[in-house]
């Protein structure tokens, strides 16, 4: 079954996106000696841009540069200047060259590809935070998160948003086990019917019940 995207491209952009605002730049691109130290080994300008470029992707947002993906300017120019050479210079960047960093990079960096097993790891830490704010977007972003603190490569956007879909579908049933515990089956019958949607509307009668002006209670 295909499900409908429920984070917003703003929203993917947020979390799979290099910030490009100077201060975030700063923050999370400012190249340390050992860092340069590994850039100034690579043969040609092109060939250390581009070195360099994955570096700052791997780290932040969390996952490699992608075949032709364009790095926005104001990062290539930011990253450019650091190492002494001509923005222009990634315009020569070459295929072969990103797949080699991108594996190189992630053995310096001790960063492990996102598998199964760290979706189900990831399901099971996510469950009791997914209880208090079930948000998606929050979710996402607090996934991400600890994506990089674990030092995984963050999943794809629909692996992201599949895992915060059935966290929450869990998360949600959890509440309604807690809100029904100690409820006789009449009780649970009254409560279930709240949920059914009212003939004249989209609404189901709890919701309706709780808008300002109702005359329901």
């Amino acid at each position: 079954m295909v499900h409908r995207r429920m984070l917003n491209e703003d929203q993917i952009s947020q979390l799979f996106d290099p910030p490009i605002d100077r201060r975030a730049m700063i923050r999370h691109y400012t190249l340390s000696s050992v860092d340069l130290a590994l850039i100034r080994r690579g043969r040609g300008d092109h060939h250390r841009l581009g070195y360099a470029l994955m570096l700052c992707y791997l780290r932040h947002p969390g996952r490699p540069l992608r075949a032709g993906e364009p790095p926005p300017a104001e990062l290539v120019s930011f990253v450019a200047d650091q190492i002494n050479v001509f923005p222009s210079e990634f315009e020569q960047y070459s295929e072969p060259n990103r797949q080699r960093h991108s594996v190189s990079l992630q053995g310096i960096l001790r960063l492990r590809p996102f598998e199964i097993r760290h979706g189900n790891s990831l399901s099971k830490w996510l469950l009791p935070q997914a209880i208090g704010n079930d948000r998606l977007f929050d979710l996402a972003a607090a996934t991400v998160e600890e994506c990089r603190r674990r030092g995984i490569i963050i999943p794809a956007p629909a692996t992201l948003e599949r895992i915060c879909r059935e966290v929450r579908h869990k998360a949600r049933r959890e509440i309604q086990r807690r809100l029904t515990a100690g409820l006789s089956a009449e009780q649970r019958h009254g409560l279930d019917a709240l949920t059914e949607r009212r003939l004249e509307t989209n609404q189901s009668w709890f919701a309706w019940l709780n808008r300002p002006g109702s005359t329901g209670g």
